[in-house]
């Protein structure tokens, strides 16, 4: 499969919504996690995506906490929007 073609169905799969977690995308796409976040640097240096700013709280003021299993590991967490 061409990379123009992995980043088409990444961009897809982060159009249609909800929290994606960066393995869950390797498996979807059948790539692995190393490659799915060089994947989504290229696609913020190519201003398709960029990374979701929240308040200086973390955790306590986000919106996705609820979903997100890494609630209270902000070191862990990386979230982008397109």
């Amino acid at each position: 499969m061409g990379v123009a073609i992995m980043l088409e169905q990444l961009l897809a799969e982060i159009r249609s919504g909800g929290t994606l977690e960066v393995n869950l995308l390797a498996k979807k796409l059948g790539v692995t996690a190393p490659l799915i976040s060089m994947m989504l640097e290229h696609l913020q240096r190519a201003g398709y995506i960029r990374p979701y700013e929240t308040c200086g709280d973390g955790c306590a003021g986000c919106s996705l906490q609820e979903q997100c299993q890494h609630a209270g590991r902000v070191d862990l967490l990386k979230l982008w929007e397109g």
